[in-house]
């Protein structure tokens, strides 16, 4: 559906931010900034898949929470590479590790390599926990960290784009230590096997139905102790021009992490979704 919002227009006259305009600064330890979050253009891969258990759970402890489990013991999980190239607190790139935490306590999910697509589209009663999150510029770190409550670190970053692969690299800032790299390839066109299993974890109406929605609602959780001591529900939206869905090819796509703690939690990648035309809006957490 083209929305009317959007007809001759940027994307910063994308409905979504009329919804949800900026309103407001904040002062950050790095100057002034408008708010809420919004980002108006850029694209991305979201990488899905499951990690071990037990690594999960080591890695969570203080934040007393329990990530969704598959039948095969496994953590659902999801990796988010960004280069947002238009956004209210400029340009930045980001890398982002979430696991999908239940509103309540509920039964293992049957295991499926698209699960973690299926929990975004599909299941409001499940939360998205940010627990790793860096960005490329000191500005964006500062409203991550002092406005979302989320544990964002400064890293040096570069995402590559071309018509056939999309490669990137993150490190640390301040140590110059590998946090995540990788090379995945870009089809033209979005895998019918995927798609169709998408649909069927889906269902075809509500797939319809999402189809025709404006923009798509996720709730985020931050961390403890960064700024808030509690698990606060950010509301957040997002919508994108393009979304090429596809399973992992071992053949063709690469991914490596670096020595730190995330690479013990042993993460199997199983889908990608490609984003283009990128659009979010990030409101404060409640």
């Amino acid at each position: 559906m083209v929305e009317a919002a959007t007809l001759g227009h940027g994307p910063r006259d994308y409905s979504l931010f009329k919804h949800y305009p900026l309103n407001g600064t904040v002062a950050l330890s790095t100057g002034e900034a408008p708010t809420p979050y919004h980002i108006y253009a850029g694209y991305g891969l979201f990488i899905g898949g499951v990690c071990e258990a037990d690594a999960a759970h080591h890695l969570l402890q203080a934040e007393a929470l329990r990530p969704l489990q598959t039948t095969e013991g496994k953590v659902v999980m999801g990796i988010w590479v960004c280069d947002f190239t238009d956004a209210s607190l400029g340009p930045h790139h980001e890398l982002q590790f979430s696991f999908f935490i239940p509103d309540r306590e509920t039964t293992p999910l049957p295991a499926h390599p698209l699960n973690p697509l299926t929990l975004l589209l599909t299941c409001p009663d499940v939360q998205m926990l940010c627990y790793g999150l860096w960005n490329d510029t000191s500005h964006v770190v500062a409203y991550n960290r002092e406005v979302l409550s989320l544990n964002a670190r400064q890293t040096t970053s570069r995402i590559e784009r071309t018509t056939r692969q999309i490669k990137f690299q993150f490190k640390d800032h301040a140590t110059d230590q590998l946090i995540l790299s990788g090379e995945f390839y870009s089809p033209q066109q979005p895998s019918l096997t995927a798609g169709w299993a998408l649909m069927a974890q889906v269902g075809f109406r509500r797939g319809m139905a999402l189809a025709q929605q404006p923009w798509i609602g996720i709730r985020i959780l931050n961390p403890l102790g960064v700024g808030l001591q509690r698990h606060a529900s950010a509301e957040a939206f997002t919508k994108n021009d393009v979304n090429v869905v596809r399973y992992f090819d071992l053949r063709r796509d690469q991914l490596e992490f670096g020595d730190t703690r995330f690479r013990a939690l042993g993460f199997t990648p199983q889908c990608v979704q490609y984003m283009d035309g990128f659009k979010f809006v990030y409101l404060s957490p409640q």
